[in-house]
């Protein structure tokens, strides 16, 4: 999205959700309804994000919401507008349901493309492109917490997209409604300090292991820790050493690929940090 698109869809701002046109049902995602939308003011097709409960029946739900608008506003504030959708409105209708106006992606998830066997040079430049978009959301002070494939997406001019900041910390600071000492995100990309709970232990380190959670599983077609429980698997992040990838999914991989997706996966966020670097050498190694 271009300036002045983003321009001509916050012009949306304030507009109560009975004047947007609802034309096709996209999904539903968790509590949300998803609907590809449109406006005599918008000369193209946006989505509009619904929660299918009040704040007064879910309020953590309503925080979610609040916090992906938040995350978007800090981004766009800070210059930032091709690394995710841009959401420009975020308010309650008259029944208390909260909304969400959001730049529409036409894109496909990693999700898709990862089951597929591919050549190391079309892997290295996603991967590529996944970790400059992610330096941006981190150079902001947003740490996303739910990094994974299919919030991952690939737009049509084969740039990536990352979406779903509901559970983003900015500055340190969680959205007012979510509780400390929970573990809470998607158990099988869950770093060690997400499974603790813990605030104070929450950095930019925690997105670099869950990409290698992905790198892992784009190698192997298997996730590396996966218990019988969600409780299991979060016991696995914190405490069972991470497996050497054996790499069968992508050609042509250089060989130190599986050492340094071992290294993402250290239990220690400092030495996480200290293999991004050399993560990131390989892939603008050409």
């Amino acid at each position: 999205m271009d300036k002045q698109e983003l321009a001509q869809l916050q012009s949306l701002r304030g507009m109560p959700p009975n004047e947007i046109v609802l034309r096709k049902l996209l999904g539903c995602r968790g509590m949300c309804e998803l609907w590809l939308a449109s406006h005599p003011s918008v000369p193209f097709t946006f989505m509009v994000k619904y929660g299918i409960q009040t704040e007064a029946e879910n309020t953590y739900l309503f925080g979610q919401f609040e916090r992906e608008f938040e995350s978007s506003q800090t981004l766009m504030n800070n210059g930032i507008i091709d690394c995710t959708a841009a959401i420009v409105d975020f308010d309650v209708d008259s029944t208390g349901h909260p909304y969400l106006y959001e730049e529409y992606v036409l894109s496909m998830t990693l999700a898709r493309l990862m089951p597929q066997k591919h050549d190391w040079t079309f892997v290295r430049e996603l991967l590529r492109k996944l970790a400059v978009a992610l330096t941006s959301v981190h150079s902001v002070g947003i740490v996303h917490r739910d990094i994974k494939p299919t919030n991952i997406l690939l737009d049509t001019h084969g740039e990536i997209r990352l979406i779903d900041f509901a559970l983003a910390t900015i500055d340190g600071h969680w959205h007012r409604y979510q509780p400390e000492g929970i573990a809470i995100g998607t158990p099988l990309y869950m770093s060690p300090a997400q499974a603790y709970g813990r605030k104070n232990m929450l950095t930019s380190a925690s997105d670099w292991y869950s990409v290698g959670i992905i790198l892992y599983e784009w190698m192997t077609g298997n996730v590396p820790f996966q218990g019988a429980t969600a409780s299991d698997t979060l016991y696995m992040h914190c405490f069972t050493p991470a497996p050497m990838p054996v790499n069968h999914n992508i050609i042509n991989a250089p060989k130190e690929l599986p050492e340094i997706c071992q290294m993402l996966l250290c239990k220690e966020p400092n030495a996480r940090l200290s293999a991004v670097r050399y993560f990131k050498q390989l892939l603008n190694k050409t």
